[in-house]
């Protein structure tokens, strides 16, 4: 097992408080925020239980305040495929809590972001919320030059509307497999008096799947479950993107399991060609 937060791009805490009460003081804090709303809670260790396999503490909030989100889509629309921002609680292989999320300049990285007045305030939001939790200060890793960032692209035949409702209802189809969220971000832009170009994010998994990958590398519980993001472009054209499974393993660190993530990429191909064909 891999439990060491050392992936690349990630902000973390560890501390010797119960992971439960971690957890928690992060609800409390995002709630008492009347700006950040809650997208989701995946107790991935619950729903490892629920299939008959076993997951030390392991629980990931989804969270985001549109007005600081929006701009970073409006400079590059893909990067709502790691938006909203979340925050992992795991317990370590030694017992000590750790208490991970993606940086910002992760993200400024990953999407080569332009000069976006909110990244700094974003980040020193995820900086409060975590210290706040803890009593301590999260320690920044740096991001690992990779080739590429890791995101597949798919380009659709059909129009918006059509591409999403069908990729809901072919995961809705598939046995095993729950939609945890439902994302819309234009949606959100403009409850915040901003706009943005048709974009939908939508949060699914399979635990039978991802539980063995967290088992090896916590970390990873980041990007899992999936996430598909449907987007319109200025033209019209409609896209599909999502994360590479190797590229995410290779990100935290997870080795030796090219089956399942051979399943999952053929899952996921088959998930966007369900979508993007007018057939």
């Amino acid at each position: 097992m891999n439990t060491f937060p050392d992936t690349d791009g990630i902000g973390y805490i560890e501390t010797d408080q119960s992971p439960a009460s971690v957890y928690n003081a992060i609800i409390s804090t995002l709630n008492d925020n009347e700006n950040i709303g809650i997208v989701a809670e995946i107790n991935h260790s619950e729903n490892a239980e629920n299939i008959g396999l076993s997951l030390d503490f392991t629980r990931t909030v989804y969270f985001g305040n549109p007005k600081l989100g929006t701009p970073i889509m409006q400079n590059n629309i893909k990067a709502g495929l790691d938006l909203p921002q979340r925050i992992t609680v795991y317990t370590e292989e030694d017992g000590d809590t750790v208490v991970a999320y993606n940086s910002v300049n992760y993200l400024v990285k990953r999407y080569n972001l332009g000069n976006i007045s909110t990244t700094e305030m974003i980040e020193n939001a995820l900086t409060n919320i975590v210290n706040s939790a803890t009593n301590k200060d999260a320690i920044l890793n740096a991001v690992t030059p990779r080739q590429g960032n890791g995101i597949i692209s798919v380009a659709s035949e059909n129009d918006f509307n059509t591409t999403y409702n069908l990729i809901v209802e072919t995961i809705n189809k598939l046995e095993k497999v729950s939609v945890m969220a439902e994302l819309d971000h234009q949606a959100n832009a403009q409850s915040a008096s901003l706009t943005l170009t048709p974009a939908k994010l939508i949060i699914f998994g399979n635990p039978a799947l991802g539980t063995p990958l967290m088992s090896e590398s916590k970390t990873i519980a980041l990007d899992l479950p999936q996430k598909l993001l449907i987007y319109e472009e200025s033209n019209g054209d409609v896209i599909i993107i999502y994360n590479d499974p190797f590229y995410l393993a290779d990100r935290h660190n997870v080795n030796d399991h090219n089956d399942t993530l051979d399943m999952i990429s053929q899952t996921l191909r088959n998930i966007s060609a369900s979508g993007a064909s007018s057939e």
